[in-house]
Formats: C-alpha cells, structure tokens, sequence
C-alpha cells in the first residue's frame, strides 16, 4: 500500500507523499523512538516540536503518484500555504485520496519507546522495546495494560542506571499484576497450571524473584550488607517468555 502524510510542527508544515510501507516504517519508528529528524530517500524531515501527525492511504483510481496529486492540487489552487512560502496538502484534501490510518500506527505520546533518563550511549535494556511495543498494540476489551507498561519502562530505567534494589521489587510487582490475563488469580496458578513444559520452567526461574525483592523489602538494617549484582537480578530472558506469551494469547 501507498500513503500520504501531513506533519505539521512548531515551525512547519509539510507532506511526506507517496511512500511505500518499509518508508512509513522508517516515519513511524522516529516517532515511537522520539527522534528529532530522520531522512528518508535523501530528504531530512524534522519531528521537534511536533503538534500533529496524520496518516492516510493513497488510493485513487486516476491520481495514482505525488507528481498526479501535487499537479492536480496545484491546478485547482488546493495547496496550503505555509510558513517560508513552502506548500502543503492539507488534511481535508488527503482524505479525498485515501482513508484515515493514523491509529493503525501512532498509538501514543511522540517518543513513547524513549524515556530520556535512559543514557543514549548504553543501548542495553532490561525489557527489549519491541515487547513493550507490541503490548500497546494490543487491543483488549478486558484488561487495561496502561500499568503493565509503565511498569516495564520502570524496569528498563532502572537497569540502565543501575538501580538494582529497585529491579526485582517491580519484576515481582508485574508477575503479581499478570495472573488476570491468564485467567488465573495468582502467578502460583499460571507457572503452575500454564502452558507447557518449557514456559514452566521459565516461569519457576521468573517466581525466584520474589525472595530477592522479599530480602530487600522486608530486611532491616544490618551491621554489614552485601548488595545484588546485575547478573543476580537478571530475570530478563524469563520475563521475556511471560511478555511474549501475553502477546500470542492476545493477537
């Protein structure tokens, strides 16, 4: 499919027309990251100070291509004037040529999959992005994951800078907050009476959590302590099972 988007920032307004899925992608993903500018076939485009992003399909039986279209807008005066002379389709006119998408791909705030306490220099998460991205994808009647993913966020802020302490207090706090998706009222239940053989044993290795958040929740003060490491609480992988099943059982 082909599509058309209209952009409008602080400064400017502009279109992006006549791009491929793999080129939206490339839009989407600056969005979802919280990225500044982008290029795309050469072209550098700024998000900053973003105020309104659409995104429609390009479908018309006879004005098929950016040249038809902005030939055709410009012959019938349709374009929009906007700041240093610089011309646009605006989105009453884009909507003649193809239909609303927008909710099929921005699904929250600009930069959602970025928190800017996480330093830019250390990619390494404790939750990979795309899971926390296909959860707000998901689209249950249900259940609100709205505090799923914070959560998972959380986790990924912490890691990064080195808030051990805090990790297995909010992986033991996310495997408290799942059973309901399972149909289930306690995490006992679902790597209990779950799945198959091997997502129980990831989820057994997932429950050792909650002795280490116990230790650091509940212990007073000592004479000596000895802090965890990172590879102590690195639940990762398993949580990372847990997420990954939440996600089939909702598609």
């Amino acid at each position: 499919m082909k599509y058309n988007l209209y952009i409008k920032t602080q400064m400017f307004t502009y279109n992006i027309l006549d791009i491929s899925d793999d080129e939206l992608d490339k839009v989407v993903s600056a969005y979802k990251f919280g990225n500044e500018s982008f290029f795309l076939n050469g072209t550098k485009y700024w998000l900053n100070n973003l105020f309104d992003i659409q995104i429609y399909s390009f479908e018309h039986t006879q004005i098929k291509t950016k040249k038809d279209l902005l030939e055709y807008c410009n012959k019938n005066r349709l374009l929009s004037r906007g700041y240093c002379s610089k011309d646009y389709i605006s989105t009453n006119i884009l909507e003649k040529y193809g239909t609303l998408k927008t909710n099929d791909f921005i699904k929250d705030d600009f930069g959602y999959l970025k928190d800017n306490r996480i330093d830019e220099k250390n990619h390494e998460v404790y939750v990979d992005l795309t899971r926390i991205d296909e959860l707000f994808n998901i689209q249950d009647k249900n259940f609100d994951l709205t505090k799923l993913i914070v959560l998972l966020k959380e986790l990924n802020v912490a890691y990064t800078n080195n808030c051990f302490l805090s990790i297995p207090i909010l992986v033991r706090t996310i495997i408290d907050h799942i059973p309901p998706l399972f149909e289930k009222t306690t995490f006992a239940e679902v790597r209990g009476g779950y799945g198959e053989k091997s997502f129980k044993e990831s989820m057994n290795k997932l429950e050792s959590c909650r002795k280490i958040a116990d230790s650091i929740l509940h212990f007073p003060i000592r004479s000596k302590e000895s802090l965890p490491t990172r590879t102590q609480i690195n639940f990762s992988a398993d949580l990372d099972v847990l997420l990954q099943e939440i996600i089939r059982i909702n598609k």
